[in-house]
């Protein structure tokens, strides 16, 4: 113990007299320094679907918590049906709800919308929507009534409660590929392609534990080392290095993990 923990200070203590050089050598962009912060929808000329917020890293959501995100659109131009399917994690998160935004609500239809049951938990074979947690995922549906145009602007297309049933990591994937994706229409039936589609991500890790079993170690270190100075988007960033979620891994995750080393959790 004494000698993996020696050999952990040794990479800490050249990670960290490797700041300064790495920050003076302009390699780092010093300006993304801010703990907390998360990314945000991009902007683009056509729809966006994203994840609101972007991000939850708290490691008091562990389970039995609950916590909700949502699945929101920007930049809509006539929007009269959309299905979206969102996909997690099982064994960390079970969705118990689902309840739709109010996006669609702002139509001139005097019909309103119509929407598939978002209330359909562990759904069987008999139906396509509803909230699936034995394979991970939700996929809900709602549409503009009669023939009329659709909505157009920002706003929210659902809610998604969901309860905390394990410990590390996932992403909160809208999905695009896979069977039933994320499908926007418009009111003549065509097809809207977002300009992106921005996913979710939740952590309810404990400050320093990188590979999530509940000690902060040597594996710990190393894993930090390998990714120190990347930024999101390199090859070597390494997003459960990135304690403040702040897109770059750099002095402040040394801090948060030199400050939990040794530590077992809970």
């Amino acid at each position: 113990m004494e000698r993996k923990k020696a050999f952990a200070i040794v990479i800490l203590s050249s990670v960290i007299l490797s700041i300064p050089l790495v920050l003076s050598s302009g390699l780092v962009d010093v300006s993304q320094f801010s703990p907390g912060s998360s990314p945000a929808p991009m902007s683009g000329s056509t729809a966006s679907v994203f994840v609101d917020p972007a991000a939850i890293s708290d490691d008091a959501l562990q389970s039995g918590s609950y916590f909700t995100v949502y699945a929101n659109i920007s930049l809509a131009t006539d929007l009269y049906t959309w299905h979206v399917k969102v996909s997690w994690d099982n064994t960390l998160l079970n969705a118990s709800e689902i309840v739709y935004g109010d996006f669609l609500a702002a139509t001139t239809s005097p019909n309103g919308t119509s929407h598939t049951n978002p209330d359909v938990i562990a759904a069987g074979a008999e139906n396509i929507t509803g909230i699936f947690n034995d394979d991970g995922y939700g996929w809900v549906a709602e549409s503009v009534l009669g023939e009329y145009e659709g909505v157009t602007g920002n706003g929210r297309l659902l809610a998604i409660e969901f309860l905390v049933v394990g410990y590390g990591s996932t992403d909160l994937t809208i999905s695009v590929s896979e069977t039933m994706p994320t499908t926007l229409l418009d009111s003549a039936g065509g097809t809207i392609t977002p300009d992106e589609m921005v996913d979710g991500y939740f952590r309810n890790k404990y400050p320093g534990d990188v590979n999530g079993d509940y000690l902060v170690g040597v594996a710990d270190v190393s894993a930090l080392a390998g990714a120190y100075g990347s930024s999101s988007g390199q090859p070597s960033y390494n997003r459960e290095t990135d304690f403040n979620l702040d897109g770059l891994v750099g002095v402040f995750d040394v801090s948060v993990l030199a400050g939990s080393y040794g530590k077992t959790y809970p």
